[in-house]
């Protein structure tokens, strides 16, 4: 159903005599804009981004036949209330698991350039810096109402949104390098990652961040190991009930179980593979 829904609000209505270039984008954007689609957005974009985050959490491909960038670039839809990040780190995500799917094949075939492996990581990764500083330099105060939450306030919004990003950065860090929690570049954004969860002014919203507190806790050394078991804990005396956050402590556990019993590369996906459960962390 969803393709066929995605080709429909993206097929722009022909004309009868000649247009302009600028009247064409004109009639183009139209047609990816109905009025009173709230619903159609609501059900697309749950579904992308739950596509998107499900690949990243087990490192395959996404399942959805659909062109993820078109959908959460062009069709209108606003992944802050469902996803509590903004859509270009979901965009990030998702293309960082492309670079996965791309290296795994590659590998498969004997045919890897570490070459094209850096240049294609560098690119991404340079419009997550670009992309986070940007984020840094925003005062909640600035946001917009448009581009608010009716759940989240603006400062929640922008603490949400940089984890996510920061996490992004992780899980490129894990394509290119391998999941080695002592790696540099691992280092410094796990480092950061738990810099931004220490300061969030709401840890109930941890149950909305299941994705970047896994993989974040899966690659923290084992000195920062307290620090995610005080997050479970501060998060549990406002909530009982966490949800999928629960299940992603026991795969952080568990990883650092077998990392300290010799295991290399061990990353939320082996894991996860290893114990047959295949979570979505959303």
């Amino acid at each position: 159903m969803l393709p066929a829904l995605v080709h429909a609000r993206t097929i722009s209505i022909p004309s009868a005599s000649p247009v302009s270039g600028c009247e064409k984008d004109r009639q183009d954007e139209k047609s990816l804009h109905g009025d009173g689609d709230e619903p159609v957005n609501f059900l697309l974009g749950s579904f992308v981004s739950f596509d998107i985050i499900a690949a990243a959490s087990t490192r395959s491909c996404p399942i959805l036949e659909v062109d993820h960038r078109l959908v959460l670039e062009k069709l209108g839809i606003d992944l802050n209330h469902l996803t509590a990040c903004e859509n270009w780190v979901m965009i990030l995500i998702f293309e960082i698991s492309l670079l996965d799917k791309w290296k795994k094949e590659a590998q498969n075939a004997y045919e890897l350039s570490i070459v094209e492996l850096a240049k294609r990581g560098g690119q991404i990764r340079e419009r997550l810096r670009r992309s986070l500083a940007d984020l840094d330099n925003t005062p909640s105060t600035g946001l917009s109402p448009s581009n608010m939450s009716k759940t989240y306030s603006g400062r929640n919004h922008l603490e949400t949104t940089k984890i996510f990003a920061l996490s992004a950065m992780t899980y490129l860090n894990v394509v290119l390098s391998g999941a080695n929690p002592t790696l540099p570049e691992i280092v410094e954004s796990v480092s950061d990652t738990i810099a931004a969860f220490t300061v969030m002014t709401d840890l109930n919203l941890l149950r909305n961040l299941v994705w970047p507190f896994c993989i974040t806790g899966c690659l923290a050394s084992e000195g920062k190991y307290d620090i995610f078991r005080g997050f479970i804990c501060a998060a549990n005396t406002k909530e009982r009930d966490l949800g999928t956050c629960a299940e992603a402590f026991e795969i952080i556990e568990e990883c650092w179980r077998l990392r300290k019993a010799g295991s290399r590369g061990c990353d939320w996906a082996f894991v996860m593979e290893k114990l047959g459960r295949y979570i979505p962390l959303v």
